[in-house]
């Protein structure tokens, strides 16, 4: 199913966003607006935004706020993307050059920074019980994360181990943030926001293993191919690559010539193994559903782990 339409039943609340989102933007500094222009922000595919609107629905809980709070989220996540594109030299992001090809390093920080900082200016000023509390950890979780990442650029012998401590981190925090807000700010019990924290958790491993196989096997995901490599990024594909030919192939990662990768990415049957270990993560999200009784929320969120889990883009 396309995403378009799994969002239709909170195709609104996503335009109110957009709408919240440009007015909390708008600047009279020239520079903050030409920044902005050249940030990809209306072109994103806001899987975070429809995660909460519809765990929202799920729970039959739709605290005040919410779309203020999606709007944070989305300026939070836009902001992680942009120092991404400033540390890896990128690019490419959402189809289009990113920030730092058009403005340069120095600038693309600070419209990072001004994203950031007013992200959580904004979850401040809604004044909501735990709401700061759980978004900045996940902040802090996120930045985390990026620096695992960046200590371990190049390590050919990544543990599995600790690839999955980077994305936890850098990725699925963020997501377990968002499903526990949902409980938190209903005043549900600790329980409750545990169980929905590690379906966050377990979605957003899910969403990046995906993603480090679009890097890969896809041609419509609007990123170059093979960035992940050359940036230095050794992600599942390539652990599970040297773990199939026995570390016999370590030194065509080093190389990092695709041409010469994809067919042993095929031989080894690489994208079939992902998809074991995706599968275990998006059957966790499966049966976290069976908790709930039949309703539109639940029949689009099982939509939405079907398109995460097969999508090419």
């Amino acid at each position: 199913m396309d995403l378009k339409e799994i969002q239709s039943p909170v195709q609104n609340l996503l335009k109110e966003t957009n709408i919240i989102i440009r007015k909390k933007l708008n600047s009279n500094i020239s520079l903050i607006r030409k920044i902005t222009n050249m940030t990809p922000v209306f072109k994103g595919k806001k899987i975070r935004s429809t995660f909460l609107f519809l765990l929202a629905k799920l729970n039959e809980t739709e605290p005040e706020n919410l779309v203020e709070i999606a709007a944070s989220l989305e300026m939070l996540h836009l902001s992680s993307l942009i120092h991404d594109d400033i540390v890896d030299n990128s690019k490419l992001r959402r189809g289009q050059k990113t920030l730092n090809v058009n403005l340069g390093n120095y600038i693309s920080v600070l419209g990072g920074d001004f994203l950031f900082i007013n992200s959580l200016n904004f979850l401040h000023k809604i004044e909501k019980k735990n709401l700061l509390d759980i978004i900045l950890k996940a902040a802090c979780d996120m930045i985390e994360g990026q620096i695992m990442e960046v200590e371990n650029n190049f390590n050919y012998r990544l543990k599995p181990e600790m690839y999955y401590k980077i994305v936890k981190n850098k990725t699925s925090s963020l997501f377990a943030g968002i499903a526990e807000l949902i409980p938190a700010l209903a005043g549900e019990s600790f329980q409750k926001r545990k169980q929905f924290y590690q379906f966050g958790l377990d979605f957003g491993t899910m969403f990046q293993i995906s993603d480090d196989m679009l890097d890969i096997f896809s041609i419509h995901s609007g990123k170059d191919r093979f960035r992940d490599l050359k940036e230095g990024k050794i992600t599942l594909p390539y652990i599970l690559l040297l773990r199939e030919s026995n570390g016999n192939l370590l030194n065509y990662l080093k190389k990092g010539n695709p041409s010469n990768l994809l067919p042993l990415f095929e031989k080894h049957d690489i994208k079939n193994l992902c998809f074991q270990q995706l599968d275990k993560y998006y059957h966790n999200c499966s049966q976290f559903l069976t908790n709930f009784s039949e309703s539109l929320a639940k029949d689009f969120l099982s939509k939405l782990l079907i398109f995460t889990r097969s999508r090419d883009y």
